[in-house]
């Protein structure tokens, strides 16, 4: 029996790995000495997990342990690169290799999970800093022998007591395993989902930022700044919002956020939902994220517990709050209901998905209440805890708290309809800094639509114009004339919505719309 414990992490560009990960079988290709007898190698494939301290206040580089990569394509390469077997790790980093006897090889895993059919994925871990490559991880070349041998391959940490001193071959692995968490908490409850492709852009070093836009999700890599390869919750947050672009819908703006901020209702409900889904994924209502000097500084929240000065429609920590006691069976305080993922997942990709109106707190809590009329009065109670009105609508209608900062106005063609803007909270994405804006076409035309200052001329009023059924965005207008915004767009008969916003942020900009 073979054991190969020492390995190291490369990179391959993708062309080198058109072989499709298999379902945990494997297959076979011809021997090198013209025999049709085969052997199998089997293994344990794994990675160096570092978890936090006890506190969830940094990393704990004294607490490591090494976890199965689940999963995983794995492949037997041969001498020329080409690829002899094919195979997937199981649950518990298991695989197992069909090859022919004799043969010069080594056995390569990709960071890279997919699988075909009902249900389905594709996600790889690439180097964005050079040239998209694919993270691999390899063994030595050696015979396959004349017997079922064993290799065993880690992924090491790269930690050398004070700072990173080797590869970081586990940071692949790691981030794919929240991930593929992430996904089995969907699969729960929806069997047969496709999951669109996905990309994880890290390197060592990487300063651009966690996020996700577009399929692909950005990852800090930087030492001694921010390394989120093992923050598990930030992980599973960013796939939160794949989880939204791909099989949901989220309207959200982005922009920086916080616990306490006063935020555009799109906003809120979209990072709150990462928080909660964290929590939901991963069983642990304990968010953390890492960073700092050797990893040891950070900060935690509880997203079921945790308070918040700013209580509301309009703040992602309500949101998160109201998510995640839904979907726990824990009763505490109002919070008697427990709803499941299941509940939670129709709402956000079925009449959520297809909503009329913005995306927020308000479409989710209508459609939670209208598919579950037993469970009305708890719902309303979740809500009013955060000091929200009883929801009716997918607009909010009959807001109490923060009434006059209410974002919705309706629009008769016509007539001028006054808003305001003001940066009261914040700019760019926080509640205020934008104005929607409700009306109707019954006859198919032109249209022209004119946004004017009437206190001045400091602001750069902009626009964006939606058609809702089904809801799409139709027509950006943001042109760098102070005082005025105009755009004529031609219109069919239906239901639209557009967003309002002032490009200075000036502390209150005063419009007329009107519709022609």
């Amino acid at each position: 029996m073979h054991l190969f414990t020492s390995v190291k992490l490369m990179i391959v560009v993708l062309f080198v790995l058109n072989g499709c990960g298999g379902g945990g079988g494997s297959s076979t290709g011809g021997s090198t000495d013209g025999t049709s007898s085969s052997v199998d190698i089997s293994g344990v494939v794994s990675y160096d997990k570092v978890h936090p301290n006890s506190n969830y206040i940094g990393l704990d580089y004294g607490h490591i342990t090494q976890e199965p990569a689940r999963a995983i394509q794995i492949d037997a390469v041969g001498t020329s690169n080409q690829i002899i077997a094919t195979g997937t790790t199981d649950n518990t980093g298991r695989y197992t290799l069909s090859v022919p006897t004799n043969t010069q090889l080594k056995i390569r895993v990709s960071a890279k999970m997919f699988k075909s059919g009902s249900p389905s994925w594709d996600v790889v871990v690439e180097d964005s800093n050079n040239r998209n490559a694919l993270y691999v991880l390899e063994g030595s070349t050696v015979s396959s022998g004349t017997a079922n041998s064993q290799r065993n391959l880690n992924a090491p940490s790269g930690w050398g007591g004070s700072r990173y001193t080797g590869t970081r071959a586990a940071a692949p692995f790691a981030m794919l395993d929240s991930i593929y968490t992430s996904m089995q908490k969907v699969l729960e409850v929806d069997g047969a989902v496709v999951f669109p492709p996905l990309v994880v852009n890290w390197y060592a070093g990487n300063v651009d930022g966690t996020y996700y836009t577009d399929g692909n999700l950005f990852i800090f890599g930087d030492e001694d700044l921010d390394t989120d390869e093992y923050d598990d919750h930030v992980i599973s947050h960013e796939w939160g919002h794949y989880y939204e672009d791909k099989l949901s819908r989220s309207d959200s703006i982005g922009g920086s956020h916080g616990g306490d901020d006063t935020l555009d209702i799109r906003v809120a409900f979209s990072e709150g939902w990462g928080n909660a889904f964290s929590a939901i994924a991963l069983e642990n209502p304990v968010y953390y994220d890492t960073f700092g000097d050797a990893q040891a500084n950070g900060f935690n929240f509880n997203v079921e517990s945790g308070t918040s000065e700013t209580k509301g429609w309009y703040n992602e920590f309500s949101v998160q709050r109201i998510l995640y006691d839904a979907y726990d069976d824990v009763e505490d305080g109002v919070d008697i209901v427990s709803f499941g993922f299941a509940p939670i997942h129709r709402v956000l990709t079925g009449t959520y998905k297809t909503t009329t109106a913005f995306t927020s707190l308000f479409v989710f809590i209508t459609a939670l209440k209208n598919e579950n009329t037993a469970q009305t009065e708890e719902i309303d109670a979740l809500t009013s805890a955060e000091n929200i009105a009883t929801i009716t609508d997918i607009y909010g209608t009959g807001r109490t708290n923060q009434a006059a900062n209410y974002p919705y106005s309706t629009l008769t063609l016509g007539t001028t309809l006054q808003v305001q803007t003001k940066n009261t909270f914040g700019t760019y994405n926080t509640l205020n800094n934008r104005k929607y804006v409700r009306f109707t076409v019954s006859t198919p035309k032109t249209y022209t639509i004119t946004v004017t200052q009437t206190n001045g001329s400091n602001a750069d009023p902009d626009f964006a114009l939606f058609d809702v059924s089904p809801f799409n965005l139709l027509r950006v207008s943001e042109s760098i004339v102070l005082g005025s915004e105009q755009s004529s767009v031609s219109l069919g008969a239906g239901e639209y919505l557009l967003d309002v916003s002032d490009f200075n942020d000036i502390s209150t900009a005063n419009f007329n719309v009107t519709i022609n």
